[in-house]
């Protein structure tokens, strides 16, 4: 049975995986590393009071990424620890879209200013494409549809310049039909998403990764290899905090393996010189 570790032992433990890098590091050399990876806007050569540039990871997609900074949701919270200092990371997550709505939207809300900045992208989508036709026609979006609406995402985002290596596709979860039908009964609706619509869409998702080059997280395959998968869920369909942590130590590796070249930004503050101040600056000039 998957145990799933709290907050303190996931960052614990990437804590432990990179003590080996050096922060402690001289002035000098990290000023050459910012310098080298190129993260700052270096319009106005001397004015160091200009605005620099920090690189940026978006997470973009339905309500699962909308909520992903909540304490159950907090799959993004967990990214971003681990990228302090390296790398911001951006939500833009719309509940209660679908894949037709998000690729519209998609050239708009990440535009090729916003890009160039980017480190990677994650789509997480199919929650709601899969809803049922008969039930949720609004929602609704047929898979082979959905699958080309990934695709095209993807080849939005590599006209933007970012390549394929950097954009993660993110499945549909399973969906716990009896919670969420309760929870939808609740707010005076009729539940619309099976796990027979889901593993369709979780299949599109792959289809559509292999056939763009990216990297993807089945997350309803890899829910459904633990027994207890439904205390993944917090309400049927959206993820719990232990949905989350198990999202996070999935995309994990993807994300260490997409920063690994990012410099820690400013110097260690035991490298600071309390008599030359202007150091700190040396990186951002």
């Amino acid at each position: 049975m998957y145990q799933y570790p709290p907050l303190f032992r996931v960052v614990t433990t990437y804590t432990r995986a990179t003590a080996t890098f050096s922060l402690r590091s001289s002035i000098k050399r990290v000023a050459k590393q910012l310098e080298t990876a190129t993260i700052f806007d270096m319009a106005g050569d001397s004015d160091c009071s200009a605005p620099f540039r920090w690189p940026k990871a978006f997470l973009f997609g339905d309500s699962i990424t909308q909520y992903a900074f909540s304490h159950d949701g907090c799959w993004a919270s967990l990214v971003a620890n681990i990228l302090q200092r390296k790398c911001d990371v951006i939500n833009r997550g719309f509940s209660g879209y679908n894949s037709r709505w998000c690729k519209k939207i998609l050239p708009s809300v990440l535009n090729k200013n916003e890009l160039k900045d980017a480190v990677f992208v994650t789509i997480f989508l199919g929650a709601n494409d899969c809803a049922d036709v008969k039930i949720n026609p609004l929602q609704h979006v047929p898979v082979d549809e959905f699958k080309n609406n990934m695709v095209e995402m993807v080849q939005i985002l590599q006209e933007s310049g970012l390549s394929a290596e950097q954009v993660i596709l993110i499945g549909p979860p399973a969906v716990d039909e009896e919670s969420w039908a309760k929870c939808c009964e609740q707010k005076d609706r009729v539940s619309s998403n099976f796990n027979k619509n889901t593993i369709h869409y979780a299949a599109a998702c792959k289809q559509a990764a292999e056939e763009v080059g990216t990297q993807c997280i089945d997350l309803y395959t890899e829910m459904m290899k633990h027994n207890n998968w439904k205390e993944m869920l917090n309400d049927g369909l959206h993820l719990s905090n232990k949905g989350s942590c198990f999202l996070f130590s999935l995309l994990l590796p993807l994300v260490e393996e997409l920063t690994k070249n990012l410099p820690f930004i400013l110097p260690y503050w035991a490298d600071v010189d309390p008599n030359n101040l202007e150091m700190l600056l040396d990186g951002i000039k």
